[in-house]
C-alpha cells in the first residue's frame, strides 16, 4: 500500500523523539552550540533534582564561555580562534554522545571547572529564591 502523500514527513522524527526520556531530552540540549546558552540554565532551573542534568547544564556553560573565549581571542589571532573553536566544537559532540548514552563521564578540564560552579548558587541565582 502507499505511503500517504499529505503525511508530514517530520512526524517520524518527532515519533522517535518523544520515546526520549525528558531528562536525556535536557541533557542533549545542553550540547547545542550557542543555543545551549537558553538550554543550561532552563535545564538547571527544571530539573534541579536531577544530578545527571545538573552535571551536564554546568558542562554546557564552560563550554559556552570557551566559546565566547574563542570570539575575544580572534581580535588577538584569528589562527588561534579557529584551533579552540575546533576543540570546543570537538567537545560539544563528546558532550552529546555522552549526554545520549545517560552518563556522567567527565569530559577532561571542562568537567573541572564545571564542578567548581555550586548547584544550589546556579539555581538561587536564576530563580531569585533563596
Amino acid at each position: 500500500m502507499a505511503e500517504n502523500p499529505y503525511q508530514n514527513p517530520l512526524d517520524e522524527v518527532v515519533n522517535k523523539f518523544s520515546g526520549i526520556s525528558r531528562e536525556r531530552r535536557f541533557a542533549l540540549s545542553c550540547y547545542i552550540p550557542v543555543f545551549n546558552v537558553v538550554t543550561c540554565p532552563l535545564t538547571a532551573v527544571r530539573l534541579v533534582e536531577s544530578r545527571f542534568c545538573l552535571l551536564h547544564a554546568r558542562q554546557g556553560l564552560v563550554l559556552f564561555s570557551l566559546w565566547l573565549l574563542s570570539i575575544v581571542i580572534a581580535i588577538l589571532s584569528p589562527v588561534a580562534s579557529l584551533m579552540l573553536w575546533g576543540v570546543v566544537l570537538v567537545l560539544h559532540i563528546a558532550g552529546f554522545v555522552i549526554a545520549y548514552q545517560m552518563k556522567e563521564t567527565p569530559i577532561p578540564i571542562i568537567t573541572n571547572f564545571a564542578l567548581k560552579i555550586p548547584e544550589k548558587y546556579l539555581y538561587d541565582l536564576l530563580t531569585g529564591k533563596k
